[in-house]
């Protein structure tokens, strides 16, 4: 990067360097979340369905994944704040988490299994 002397050019790169680990450390894990966040959507368990969120967002914190991360965060808030009727409504947060989760997945290369 032109301008940034080489010690903040360093560690900008450690900082990629991390954040990809991580996110390669998310990509195996994120097909379990992803079945234990349908299933506690699915039983209406929103006490585990919170808790799943929580422990995925602290794992997608330390990567590059701004749409997953933000998708995650309205659903967590949305649950928080158990707001059923409004535009941000757990259901439609829902909808965009499960998308946004499985694209994460679908662009990564992930083929199930």
């Amino acid at each position: 990067m032109p301008g940034l002397p080489d010690n903040e050019l360093a560690t900008d790169r450690r900082r990629q360097a991390f954040s990809s680990e991580m996110f390669a450390e998310l990509l195996i894990e994120l097909p379990d979340f992803q079945k234990k966040i349908s299933q506690a959507w699915q039983t209406g368990d929103r006490h585990s369905l919170r808790s799943h969120l929580h422990q995925l967002l602290g794992a997608v914190a330390y990567c590059d994944a701004p749409e997953l991360e933000a998708a995650l965060r309205k659903l967590h808030q949305a649950i928080k704040a158990e707001a059923p009727n409004t535009p941000d409504s757990i259901d439609a947060c829902y909808t965009q988490a499960f998308g946004a989760i499985n694209s994460t997945l679908q662009y990564s290369g992930y083929r199930g299994g």
